[in-house]
C-alpha cells in the first residue's frame, strides 16, 4: 500500500521528462502482452508497467527494462519494453508505463485475445508503407504539408474512418514495412513523431511489423530494431547486431493467434541486408522448421499467412519491382510457399493494392474455392511522401484486382474454411 502511494504521488508531480511512443506487441504466450516506450534524455528510474481490470486499480506490476540509444548525431534516448503477464482472454486491461524519476504515461486500455466466432471473426487490419506526413490511411485529418497527425490532429476530423477507426475492435494491426520515411531522419526525430502519430493505434491493439527496405541502412535498421525489440522473436540466431549493439532477432519470427499461424520475414536478404550472423541461409533453415511445425498443427491452427515487405508478385509500373526483384525472391521463395501449403503472402513495397488468384509459377485457375496454391497480396498504400506506384500495363491473369487508391486491408478470419479479406479506400 505504501508503495502504490508513494509512485502515485511522484506520478503527479511534473515529470522530468514525458512518456511518449507508447506501443503494444502480442507476447509469446496468450496471457502476455508487451509494451515499449521511449524516454528522451538520461535521467530515469526503475521502468515499471502498471495494469489491472480497472483503471482506477492498476494492482499488478512489472519491472521492465531499459536500452540506451546513441546512432542519432548528438543525442542519447531509451526504450524501455515490460510485460504485462498472467492476462485473461475476452478481458479489458488498462495499464501505464514509465519510472519513478520521470512519471507515469496516460492510462491506456487494450483487450487481451478476443474468442471469437464465425459470426464475430477474428480481425486483423494491415497496410504497409505508411509514413509520418503523407499517412493519409491513418486518419483523414492527415496531411502531406504537416508531419503531425497524433490524435489531437485526428480529432479535428472524422475518427469513424480510417485506421483510427478500426481500433476498439481490431485483434491487432499489422505493418508490412517501411516505416516514417525514415524512422532516422532529422536526426531520429521523424522516427519520434511516427510513433507520436501511431500511438492512437498502437496504445490500444498490438502493432505488429515486418523489416521493410526504408530500414536497410545502418542507422534506419537500428531505429527498427531498438524500436520495436518487443517483438515475440522465435528467431535464431536470437539476436542481431546494429550499430548500437545486438538486441532482439526481428528480422524473422512466428507466432500464433487464433486461427493463424502468422510467420514475418524480411525480404532485404535479397539485397544483401545482413548482420553476417542472420543471413539468408538462417533464414531458410528457421522457416523450413517453423512451417513443418505449423502444419503439424493445422487441426488446432489452420491458416499459414506469411508476411514479408517486397513482392513475390506484382504487376505496376516499377520495372525493377516487379520484373527483377520481384523474380529473385520468387525463385526462391515459391517452392518453399508451395511445398508447405502457405495460404497467404502479403506484403508492401509497391504503394499500390493488388491481389493476386491462388497462384504457382505464374499460372492459376482463377479460383479461391479450395485454393490450390498461395494467394499474393500487396497492400503497400498507407500512404507516404513517394505517393503511388501506376499501373499502366495490361493485367496479367494470375492478377485477380488491382487499385492505385490509398488505403489498408481488412482481414476477416471466420473459421478453419473461410477468410474474407476487404481493402479499404481511404
Amino acid at each position: 500500500m505504501l508503495k502504490s502511494v508513494i509512485i502515485a504521488l511522484l506520478a503527479s508531480s511534473a515529470a522530468c521528462v514525458p512518456i511518449e511512443q507508447v506501443h503494444l506487441a502480442l507476447g509469446k504466450s496468450p496471457g502476455v502482452l508487451a509494451v515499449e516506450w521511449v524516454v528522451q534524455g538520461k535521467a530515469f528510474g526503475a521502468p515499471e508497467v502498471w495494469w489491472g481490470k480497472s483503471e482506477h486499480n492498476l494492482d499488478k506490476t512489472a519491472v521492465g527494462d531499459a536500452r540506451e540509444f546513441s546512432v542519432d548525431p548528438g543525442r542519447v534516448w531509451y526504450t524501455f519494453t515490460g510485460e504485462m503477464t498472467g492476462l485473461e482472454a475476452d478481458r479489458v486491461y488498462f495499464y501505464k508505463v514509465g519510472d519513478t524519476v520521470n512519471g507515469f504515461s496516460s492510462v491506456f486500455n487494450v483487450t487481451n485475445k478476443r474468442t471469437r466466432s464465425p459470426v464475430d471473426p477474428y480481425r486483423y487490419m494491415i497496410m504497409g508503407d505508411m509514413g509520418t506526413r503523407c499517412a493519409f490511411s491513418l486518419c483523414q485529418a492527415c496531411s502531406q504539408s504537416s508531419n503531425v497527425c497524433d490524435v489531437t490532429t485526428c480529432a479535428t476530423n472524422r475518427t469513424d474512418v480510417g485506421l483510427i477507426s478500426e481500433t476498439a475492435n481490431a485483434d491487432f494491426f499489422l505493418h508490412v514495412g517501411d516505416f516514417a520515411y525514415d524512422l532516422s531522419s532529422n536526426n531520429g526525430t521523424l522516427g519520434d513523431q511516427f510513433f507520436k502519430n501511431i500511438e492512437q493505434l498502437a496504445a490500444y491493439a498490438p502493432y505488429m511489423v515486418n523489416h521493410g527496405n526504408h530500414e536497410d541502412n545502418e542507422e534506419n535498421i537500428a531505429h527498427f530494431m531498438e524500436r520495436f525489440r518487443l517483438m515475440p522473436s522465435n528467431a535464431y540466431p536470437t539476436e542481431y547486431h546494429t550499430k548500437n549493439g545486438a538486441t532482439t532477432n526481428s528480422m524473422y519470427f512466428s507466432y500464433d493467434h487464433g486461427l493463424v499461424h502468422f510467420i514475418s520475414m524480411s525480404t532485404e536478404f535479397w539485397v544483401g541486408v545482413t548482420d553476417l550472423r542472420t543471413t539468408l541461409a538462417t533464414f531458410e533453415e528457421w522457416v523450413r522448421a517453423d512451417l513443418k511445425k505449423a502444419n503439424e498443427n493445422r487441426a488446432n491452427v489452420p491458416w499459414i499467412v506469411m508476411s514479408g515487405h517486397r513482392s513475390i508478385y506484382c504487376s505496376c509500373d516499377v520495372e525493377s519491382d516487379c520484373d527483377l526483384g520481384a523474380v529473385w525472391i520468387r525463385e526462391f521463395m515459391e517452392p518453399i510457399l508451395f511445398e508447405y501449403g502457405v495460404d497467404l503472402f502479403i506484403n508492401g513495397h509497391e504503394h499500390d493494392y493488388e491481389r493476386t488468384w491462388p497462384t504457382y509459377k505464374r499460372k492459376s485457375d482463377q479460383s479461391n474455392v479450395n485454393p490450390k496454391a498461395t494467394i499474393y497480396i500487396v497492400t503497400g498504400a498507407a500512404g507516404s511522401r513517394e505517393m503511388h506506384d501506376p499501373f499502366t500495363k495490361e493485367q496479367p491473369s494470375w492478377s485477380a484486382f488491382r487499385s492505385n487508391s490509398f488505403g489498408y486491408s481488412r482481414m476477416y478470419v471466420h473459421n478453419a474454411t473461410h477468410i474474407h479479406w476487404q481493402q479499404v479506400q481511404t
